[in-house]
């Protein structure tokens, strides 16, 4: 019985140790090519003043990134979606995962409405600038509202917009209320609201950790909300139906994680 104890308690660090080491070898992938990849085409977009030139490049690096870390997705729901239509993508959020899977699967040249501290990062911040990004700083109320107002713009342009209304990641897994930001903008500038659900990231790679567990996602694009009849005074109303949607998901999957 000690022997079994012991073999089990072993199994179960080597296992801890090869989340961890598959962990940073994806966040040192994605550091190398920040720094590497991210300044070619940074410089690539200031010659040709293209900004569509940084997304193939991008989504190679992260799809080689997932392969290495042994993250797989399954896609359903996406022939909801029209082409050409700007959408404005609400989510759940538990992992750093959620965004690069999202971009990489949605089919489209999205912006994000991302936090502050992300332009902290040199060169990431002038990509996040290059793709439409909107900078959300949630402890100052009229750059908030100014970033709004700028993402608005680009939706009218054409840009759809992912954004994580739950206002940061879970620590675990459960979602948290949706702030009404984003649905106010969608009720502003009429874009239909598409709620995702993503299953399984956080037990791939949870908040608070650097592990990542080799296994599937399951991304679940659900019908999208036509906002027209709802006023900005209704924008909690939108928020709770599009809640409701994201977390119907979770019962529609059955995400697994291999050991």
């Amino acid at each position: 019985m000690t022997a079994n104890s012991i073999s089990g308690s072993e199994r179960v660090t080597r296992v801890a140790w090869a989340a961890k080491a598959r962990g940073m070898l994806l966040l040192a992938w994605w550091g190398l090519n920040l720094f590497t990849v991210g300044v070619l085409i940074v410089l690539l977009c200031a010659v040709f003043r293209h900004p569509s030139i940084i997304f193939l490049p991008a989504r190679i690096v992260f799809q080689i990134g997932n392969w290495m870390a042994g993250v797989r997705v399954k896609v359903s729901g996406y022939e909801r979606l029209r082409k050409g239509q700007p959408y404005i993508f609400v989510s759940n959020h538990a992992s750093w995962l959620d965004p690069i899977i999202m971009f990489l699967h949605l089919g489209a040249n999205h912006a994000l409405l991302v936090k502050k501290e992300l332009y902290k990062i040199p060169i990431l911040s002038q990509g996040l600038n290059l793709i439409g990004c909107a900078k959300i700083d949630r402890s100052n109320r009229e750059a908030a509202i100014a970033s709004t107002r700028q993402a608005a713009e680009r939706v009218r342009q054409g840009r759809s917009f992912i954004v994580y209304p739950e206002g940061t990641r879970s620590p675990d897994g459960t979602m948290r209320p949706f702030k009404k930001g984003a649905f106010h903008l969608a009720i502003e500038v009429g874009a239909p609201i598409v709620p995702v659900t993503v299953d399984g990231t956080h037990r791939i790679m949870p908040k608070g950790t650097i592990g990542v567990t080799p296994g599937t996602v399951h991304l679940i694009v659900h019908d999208p909300i036509d906002v027209s009849p709802y006023t900005p005074e209704q924008a909690g109303l939108l928020a709770e139906r599009a809640w409701q949607a994201v977390h119907s998901g979770f019962g529609q999957s059955a995400a697994t994680v291999s050991s």
